[in-house]
């Protein structure tokens, strides 16, 4: 039988599997150019992610024997930590979680009855923390478990039937790209239409979950105008339910006899509406941490958070309001300019700072306070929050040593369940006629410091311990004397449960009472005074930093602008107006309602001001301010010399060391180049002196990468607990997870200022009291500090707007305009408090005479870094500004760590050599185009800026967990990272088969021989 021949490929199979060969080529050098352009270009960011930027310890060249390597340790071992993380967790939830209302003991809900969930936020929102706000868990998951019973078919309702397509939009988009705030709540009518739904309300409580989101670069809208198409809401702000948000809450107001209103939002929302409606009994605030709400409604936990914001009426009607937003300068010629600004016409009146001061000086009828009516204006004063027991306080005891105070107040539980209470202490310093006429401006309270106790059974009592210095008494006269001044005259200091109670007692122990206008009266008994011994006003004592002994004088005169700012003696006459005029642009930045259309309906338009030519020259130029004449420089330039010392040799040694030159003349130029240049979530290896790779990590409530994935309620949060002690086990367990997980520094503690509840991250900040936020960040970098973390705090300075901040493309930068006093006494005091909170222990090994080793420790500064912001204070990029980085942190805070600017992916403003000749380090970037550091390694200036910045980066790493492992010889071996791997084997596999295809399409046309018979 004759063999059957095979069949030759047509020519059409030929071309379809050429076409086949020719995609899948296509595919193979697409798969090569992305893991050689995208997958290199963000390489740091990928290895972090996956954990595998360490640097491998080599030390088989050492003799480690009798000598302890691991300089911090772990309080945990891997295993362990997930429980203490957990229970952490859960007390900044359970203590950060305030009650401000609970009319006729509301409060707790038996477990006995159901629960029905308003809102369809009250399904969407997440009550266990997670990455950059993202969580897990819900309120019907949490409620159940803890024994509850959760309205199913109301809950079905929202997850899932008619009003699941409803919600709030998602704020911030891409960073502030856009925006997207519609508030979109399921109407009432949906509601009632399902009689499903509407019988199964009967016999439960209503839980309305009122919620409202921000995020980074975004604020909140003052008004909804690009938000809504409903007229009567156009004109709300944010802050303020809407119309189908009333509806419903109406419904709720007049079917339910007990109501909770539940809000979970950053912002001081206003809660004056709630007058209206009777039977919301309670309401609870909750800006994070909604894993312990069953536990506080159920009374398991009583709650003992405390407000640490003012909650006005209005928010719009605060003098910081008035200049908040979207303002843009035109030129000459009346064409919009790139470049926005902000103007602090309020100086130090931000948040209770205003509302009590005015509503003294309308008791003491004086100020020219005009018709000002605190009761309308004020829903909840700062440090305010209600407890399900009772406390009495005996009046504090208050003792002095040489200028520090020691104050204690003991606390007895009075009521019938247990509790935490929370002290705070308040001071006022006269407002003299010397402060009149040198425009130095007194808050009548000023929070002095505060204390909690710990659960108190009924009946128990405990003495709360608070300390204080007179310098905290000192105020900035940026007119006069140009530096801080002590007045003479009564100084009241009082124990209060709140600001506005701290006010009441000081102006009950004036004499003063409800017939001159008082809220209600006082308590004159927890009042004490204090005289000073400077019988005129002392303009010395304070006019040298007593952390460093450096001279104080203004910094920022060019910062203060053509602005006028407010004064407590003419509260009328000075109040903050908009600077600026509305355009016939809208703003599409959430502007408040500040003209009217072509229709004459109400608009919100971009307001504007005219910037002269040598203003516009200013802002467009990367001047630092520096006085110093760099011409002037004769360092010796130096690269690459063997001097034979390592990074791990200078751990220990004192910054000014002389080895520390010797170890800069080991540097290259590449070294100089590609750390102060590209210096993003990293350090990189630098292997002249044996540095490892240093991972740095966001983000204030957990870290992203380089921990162990926890993730904790948010700063506001606990802020919110008014517990130190909890702000420093946080910072500790940060730094348990960073040895852990290998991360090094810390993109945080986050400490600006609530300047207005608007604010896009509010709550990664604390509060809009200065001492608060430092008191809460400064524990927290000492925790972190104690494991070996560097915490970069962060943003230095004045980044309280995130409208126009200057991170995306077209935005160079807010210009932002403030007076001295307010610049220090607000805005820069959390950073000194962290910057002067102390030393922790360092452990390091030390050279004995015969040249061997042995463990020692000394003493370090705590903070050891810090971001620098997007923002210009005045003209000058903040982090490019001589004044702020070399004249306040340097100089008078004889600051020596490194700082880091904020994401330099798109500041095209952001100048690498402005940054080191103002005192700056390093640029947060690892994308080369983003650097923007032309550095000429032949110039002597930018050597010279260079090398002091190097020199702090190092000094900086070389005591810190980052040299965890090492000791004088071991060598940091620096492995090709996962990317390069991947990268290199994409680059094999892929080259090796689109060879194969290549050859196989060739040899496919490649006439075949004829098979002789």
């Amino acid at each position: 039988m004759r063999k059957k021949e095979k069949k030759q490929p047509t020519r059409r199979s030929k071309i379809i599997k050429t076409v086949i060969s020719l995609i899948l080529i296509a595919v193979m050098v697409a798969a090569i150019v992305a893991a050689n352009t995208l997958l290199t270009d963000n390489n740091r960011m990928v290895n972090a992610m996956m954990g595998a930027n360490d640097s491998v310890i080599d030390n088989s060249g050492v003799d480690t024997k009798g000598l302890d390597l691991d300089y911090n340790k772990s309080d945990y071992s891997e295993d362990e930590i997930g429980a203490a993380e957990d229970a952490l967790a859960d007390q900044i939830a359970d203590e950060g979680i305030v009650l401000l209302k609970n009319e006729d003991n509301a409060l707790p809900l038996s477990k006995d009855t159901p629960i029905s969930f308003f809102s369809r936020n009250s399904v969407t929102v997440t009550t266990h923390a997670g990455i950059m706000g993202h969580g897990s868990g819900s309120l019907k998951e949490d409620f159940e478990a803890d024994g509850y019973t959760v309205n199913k078919t109301l809950w079905k309702f929202y997850d899932k039937g008619d009003g699941s397509s409803y919600g709030l939009g998602t704020g911030s988009i891409s960073f502030g790209d856009e925006e997207d705030f519609a508030i979109n709540e399921c109407p009432l009518e949906k509601i009632t239409a399902d009689d499903k739904v509407v019988d199964s309300l009967s016999g439960t409580t209503a839980v309305y979950v009122l919620k409202r989101v921000a995020g980074e670069g975004r604020d909140m809208p003052r008004s909804m105008y690009n938000h809504t198409d409903k007229a009567e809401d156009q004109t709300k702000s944010y802050l303020e339910p809407d119309s189908v948000e009333l509806e419903i809450l109406s419904y709720l107001n007049d079917n339910f006899d007990n109501v909770v209103l539940v809000v979970n939002s950053n912002a001081a929302l206003e809660l004056d509406w709630v007058n209206d409606y009777a039977n919301i009994k309670s309401i609870v605030l909750a800006p994070s941490g909604l894993s312990s709400l069953p536990e506080i409604l159920s009374g398991e936990v009583n709650p003992s958070g405390r407000t640490v914001d003012t909650f006005a009426a209005d928010a719009l009607a605060s003098p910081a309001a008035q200049n908040f937003g979207d303002y843009q300068y035109y030129d000459e010629n009346g064409d919009a300019t790139k470049y926005n600004y902000v103007s602090y016409e309020e100086g130090v009146y931000v948040g209770y700072r205003y509302y009590e001061t005015r509503y003294e000086d309308v008791v003491l009828g004086q100020g020219n306070a005009g018709d000002y009516d605190y009761a309308s204006e004020v829903c909840y004063p700062f440090g305010y929050g209600l407890s399900y027991t009772t406390f009495s306080w005996n009046a504090p005891q208050i003792t002095w040593k040489d200028g520090s105070a020691t104050a204690t107040v003991e606390v007895t539980n009075t009521g019938s369940v247990a509790g935490k209470d929370v002290v705070e202490l308040y001071a006022q310093s006269p407002y003299t006629d010397y402060d009149k006429k040198n425009g130095v401006e007194k808050p009548s309270v000023e929070l002095l410091a505060y204390g909690k106790t710990s659960v108190l059974e009924p009946g128990a009592s405990e003495t709360v311990t608070m300390t204080f210095d007179e310098e905290q008494f000192k105020a900035y006269d940026a007119n006069g004397a140009k530096t801080y001044i002590l007045d003479a005259g009564t100084y009241y200091i009082t124990a209060a449960k709140d600001a506005h109670e701290a006010i009441n007692n000081i102006l009950t122990a004036k004499g003063k009472t409800t017939a001159d206008g008082m809220t209600e009266a006082g308590d004159a008994s927890m009042v004490t005074t204090y005289e000073p011994e400077n019988a005129d006003t002392d303009l010395t004592t304070y006019a040298k930093d007593t952390y460093s002994g450096a001279e104080i004088t203004n910094q920022f005169d060019d910062a203060k602008g053509d602005v006028n700012y407010l004064a407590r003696n003419d509260w009328t006459g000075t109040f903050p107006t908009h600077d600026g005029e509305p355009t016939d642009e809208i703003s599409t930045w959430g502007n408040e309602i500040n003209g009217s259309d072509k229709d004459g309906n109400p608009a919100s338009y971009v307001y504007s001001k005219t910037i002269d030519a040598g203003g516009l020259k200013a802002l467009d130029s990367f001047d630092s301010g520096s006085p110093v004449d760099a011409s002037e420089f004769d360092d010796k330039i130096v690269y690459g010399k063997k001097n034979g010392l390592t990074l791990i040799q200078m751990r220990g040694l004192d910054f000014d060391d002389p080895q520390w030159d010797d170890l800069l003349d080991e540097l290259t130029y590449e070294d100089y180049y590609n750390t102060i240049g590209l210096s993003g979530y990293g350090i990189e290896y630098i292997d002249s002196i044996d540095m490892p790779f240093c991972t740095d990590a966001d983000s204030a409530n957990g870290l992203i990468y380089g921990g162990t994935g926890k993730y904790y309620p948010n700063s506001m949060t606990l802020a919110q607990t008014w517990n130190q002690e909890l702000a420093r086990e946080m910072g500790t367990m940060i730094g348990n997870e960073a040895i852990i997980g290998g991360m090094d520094g810390w993109y945080a503690p986050s400490m600006n200022i609530h300047r207005t509840p608007f604010s896009g991250r509010n709550g990664e900040y604390y509060s809009e009291d200065p001492y608060l936020s430092g008191a809460v960040a400064s524990n927290q970098v000492y925790g972190a500090a104690t494991k070996g973390v560097y915490a970069y705090i962060k943003h230095f300075a004045f980044n309280d707007q995130e409208d126009h901040r200057g991170d995306r493309d077209g935005q160079y930068g807010l210009a932002t305009w403030l007076n001295e006093q307010s610049a220090r006494e607000i805005y820069l005091k959390p950073f000194e408090m962290c910057m002067k909170l102390g030393d922790v222990e360092l452990n390091y090994l030390e050279q004995k005479s015969d040249g061997t080793y042995e463990n020692a420790t000394r003493q370090i500064r705590a903070c050891q870094a810090v971001m620098t912001a997007f923002n210009r204070i005045g003209y000058t990029w903040t982090g490019g500004s001589y004044n702020l980085l070399t004249g306040i942190a340097r100089n008078e805070w004889a600051f020596n760590g490194m700082m880091i600017t904020d994401n330099a992916n798109t500041g095209v403003f952001m100048d690498g050599y402005q940054m080191i000749e103002a005192g700056g380090d390093i640029k947060l970037t690892y994308l080369a185009d983003s650097a923007r550091f032309d550095f000429d390694k032949n110039d002597t200036a930018t050597y010279h800026y260079a090398r002091e910045a190097m020199h702090r980066v190092l000094y900086t790493v070389a005591n810190s967990k980052a040299m965890l492992g090492a000791m004088p010889g071991t060598d940091f071996v620096d492995e090709p990272s996962d990317t390069e791997k991947i990268t290199m084997a994409v680059d094999i596999v892929c080259g090796i088969l689109i060879a194969l295809l290549a050859v196989t399409t060739v040899l496919r046309f490649v006439p075949r021989k004829k098979k002789q018979k």
